[in-house]
């Protein structure tokens, strides 16, 4: 079953192995639209946007972000991706359903079993203005391509018990036949479940030097489930075709929701245009999260838990992922004296959640804010109901 993913963003978080903080290095994400360190399964189901085709999938999927090299000046420019697609490959009926949150982390530890390859598509020699030397061809070429298509296989075996471990990768393992859909698991892992064979492409790919942003040539990539548990099994019991690997016209169409319909076989050009109008709109704002810069850049930001992540504003977070919840009306506002008055430049202090300091803020700018926050910070703080009396109906 192919599911089709423009990228969502590039930041450094990596909800699996850093919950709390910033990460190693900057990753591409696909999915839902939900990249904090923070992210839940929870958050994932309760997305309000998703750079894939299919609406039951609320997964999200991430890889180290790529980067060029300028061999004279050390430069890191990001490189963009065209679109990324995962295959879900399985034996109807004998295939378990990823539970509910459940995580891995696929490449970290060099597994053959992953496949984990860059086929260089029309390969052209290197015209870069700065340079095509490359002191590293490993995985990425040092010729240019047409399109450079990144792939690996995640693990198919399950313990059976855990959605996560402490390593990310020992609840699960690759079979016992060399990395194959429908190989028989370990005693240790006895649990068949889908495999996910996950691609990304570069188009065109300039060639010359490139590293991923932990600043190796080694690919990893993660998984987090945000589909129900049930819906996908159903899948998994119910889908047939002829497809045993990652064919591009194996949909499932008739057993999940594609918002790309009608599904046809056809010319990447025509899947990316399908896939644009999908986009979470506003699309994610990185700059809420950290404002570190992340391509044209020297040294390529780096170190788990280093740098300031921006808070979360929990409460606003919630409002908006609930559009139609209201903050309680007072019953009194229409009975407001109407001699009550307030001065524009009236300050308050307004305490931002999990910030240790409050920020000083004016009536001009409460009135500013979007109507629900507005209520909340009114009801919740007195010195602004007593600043900005007129704003918070408060006189």
């Amino acid at each position: 079953m192919k599911m089709d993913f423009l990228p969502l963003g590039d930041v450094r978080t990596d909800p699996i192995i850093n919950p709390t903080c910033l990460s190693d290095h900057v990753h591409t994400f696909y999915g839902a639209n939900r990249i904090r360190p923070e992210t839940t399964y929870e958050d994932l189901r309760n997305a309000n946007g998703n750079s894939g085709n299919v609406v039951e999938n609320k997964s999200l999927y991430w890889h180290p972000t790529i980067y060029e090299v300028d061999p004279s000046t050390g430069i890191h420019r990001k490189v963009d991706i065209y679109f990324a697609s995962t295959y879900y490959i399985w034996t109807t009926g004998e295939t378990t359903a990823f539970p509910d949150g459940f995580k891995m982390v696929a490449g970290n530890d060099g597994a053959q079993e992953a496949k984990a390859g860059a086929e260089c598509v029309d390969p052209f020699e290197c015209e870069r203005d700065d340079g095509c030397e490359s002191d590293d061809t490993s995985f990425f070429p040092e010729s240019g391509c047409g399109e450079l298509e990144v792939s690996m296989n995640f693990p198919t075996c399950w313990d059976g018990v855990n959605i996560d471990s402490d390593d990310h990768t020992s609840h699960v393992s690759y079979d016992l036949e060399g990395g194959v859909f429908d190989g028989e698991c370990p005693s240790t892992h006895p649990v068949k479940i889908p495999q996910i064979s996950f691609f990304f492409r570069i188009v065109p790919y300039n060639g010359g030097k490139h590293i991923f942003a932990d600043n190796t040539s080694f690919f990893h990539a993660d998984y987090f489930s945000g589909w129900k548990e049930g819906e996908l099994q159903k899948v998994l019991d119910e889908c047939e075709n002829y497809s045993e690997a990652a064919n591009p016209d194996a949909w499932c169409e008739d057993h999940v929701t594609f918002r790309d319909t009608p599904k046809k076989f056809g010319d990447d050009t025509d899947i990316v245009k399908k896939l644009e109008p999908l986009q979470p709109n506003p699309p994610i704002d990185t700059s809420t999260i950290t404002t570190e810069p992340i391509t044209n850049i020297k040294n390529l930001p780096r170190g788990k838990c280093t740098g300031y992540l921006i808070p979360a504003d929990d409460d606003e977070d919630k409002n908006e992922d609930n559009p139609d919840e209201d903050f309680d009306e007072d019953p009194d506002d229409e009975d407001k004296k109407e001699d009550c008055k307030e001065d524009e430049n009236n300050d308050f202090v307004y305490k931002v959640k999990k910030k240790r300091k409050g920020i000083l803020k004016t009536c001009a700018w409460l009135q500013e804010q979007k109507k629900k926050k507005k209520k909340k910070i009114c009801k919740k703080i007195s010195e602004a109901r007593d600043e900005c009396p007129v704003t918070c109906k408060s006189c």
